[in-house]
């Protein structure tokens, strides 16, 4: 009894010695794990400035056709919807009534002319008789009275018969211009008016396109153009790019030739316009569009990731990661996109380095892993 007394005292003194020599081995806690970051360097580059304004383009020509005449619609000339030319016969108004009219006139110049060949020759014989006393003053007076008045008489008729002609001729209506012609407002036998809206042509060469300025942006263009003016830039040099509707470039380029004189009190903008030659009549009047302007002064601006740029209360801000590695955060101003990347006017300096992937995992203050983005280099023959 004893002796089972004596090994389990052993026992109990060698499991102690091990618990104890156990807790004296155990390893030291592991150092935490930095959170890895992607960082973009901030690099300068030479860049073209640009602008975008959303404009609207419109005809350069836009004429209603009206009659000058009434009278009952004989004939529809045209195809709705062609390209027609000036000169171009759109429509025939019925000109029975002024043909008669025409003939009336005439008439009456004949008999003008009749009463105006009797008094010269009534007039030519008092001018020889009046020397041997044949007859009086008074009397080549009134001879010379009546030569001058049937001579008047024959201008009016003549006058008249011109009128009549001309009334005629609106029985035909002709293109004024040179465009697209719109569908008929009018039907075959419908009575036309002076005030009767027939159809409507467009001018689609050249295209104009508007657009607004605001103000803010007016005055700091100014001041870049004057800045411009004193390396002989012009306004035409301007370079004018659309975008259309479905995302596609244009494949003309345009340039500026209205500025408005004032600035809108309600809206506070200005009007501008600029001019495309749209050779294939690709632009109709009406489209919202997408104008690109393009300085013709390239600058070296300091670029940035899209990728990078958050925002809050306080505005847009990116990470930015120190020479110690800690994580800080700046508030920046930008300015134009180009590409993929983003114009910084303040907030930055070049060589910097900005979070552009797991922005999620940091904070203000902490330290990071930062690893270096990797660039691929863009190859013309890369296909997408």
């Amino acid at each position: 009894m004893a002796g089972s007394v004596s090994n389990i005292k052993l026992w109990v003194l060698i499991l102690s010695a091990a618990v104890i020599s156990g807790c004296g081995d155990a390893p030291a806690p592991q150092q935490a794990v930095l959170p890895s970051v992607i960082v973009n360097t901030a690099h300068k580059e030479m860049i073209t400035p640009k602008s975008e304004f959303v404009g609207r383009t419109r005809a350069s020509e836009d004429v209603v056709i009206k009659p000058q005449i009434q009278g009952q619609l004989l004939k529809r000339s045209y195809v709705e919807g062609d390209d027609i030319s000036a000169g171009d016969l759109l429509f025939e108004i019925d000109p029975s009534t002024y043909e008669a009219e025409l003939a009336q006139h005439q008439a009456v110049l004949k008999q003008a002319k009749a009463s105006r060949d009797v008094a010269v020759m009534n007039w030519e014989r008092g001018r020889r008789l009046l020397p041997d006393g044949m007859i009086s003053a008074q009397d080549m007076d009134e001879l010379t009275s009546r030569k001058l008045t049937t001579a008047a008489g024959v201008v009016q008729a003549e006058a008249a018969v011109e009128a009549a002609k001309l009334q005629l001729s609106y029985t035909k209506v002709f293109a004024p211009i040179s465009g697209r012609v719109s569908q008929s407002e009018v039907s075959l036998g419908d009575i036309i008016t002076p005030q009767t809206e027939m159809a409507n042509i467009v001018q689609l060469q050249p295209m104009w396109v508007n657009f607004q300025i605001a103000e803010k942006a007016l005055i700091t263009a100014q001041q870049q153009f004057s800045k411009a003016k004193e390396k002989e830039i012009k306004i035409e040099d301007l370079v004018m790019r659309l975008r259309l509707p479905n995302g596609t470039m244009f494949d003309e380029v345009g340039h500026i030739d209205f500025i408005g004189n004032r600035v809108d009190a309600a809206t506070g903008t200005l009007p501008v316009r600029a001019t495309f030659k749209n050779a294939n009549s690709l632009m109709l009047p009406g489209l919202f569009v997408t104008l690109v302007v393009e300085s013709p002064i390239t600058e070296n601006a300091l670029l940035i990731p899209q990728a990078a740029v958050q925002e809050d209360q306080q505005g847009r801000f990116v990470m930015v990661v120190n020479e110690q590695d800690e994580v800080q955060k700046r508030v920046v101003e930008l300015g134009e996109r180009f590409g993929v990347e983003w114009r910084v006017l303040s907030g930055l300096e070049d060589g910097d380095r900005i979070v552009v992937e797991g922005l999620q995992k940091i904070r203000p203050g902490i330290k990071v892993n930062p690893v270096e983005q990797e660039v691929v280099p863009f190859k013309e023959d890369e296909k997408s």
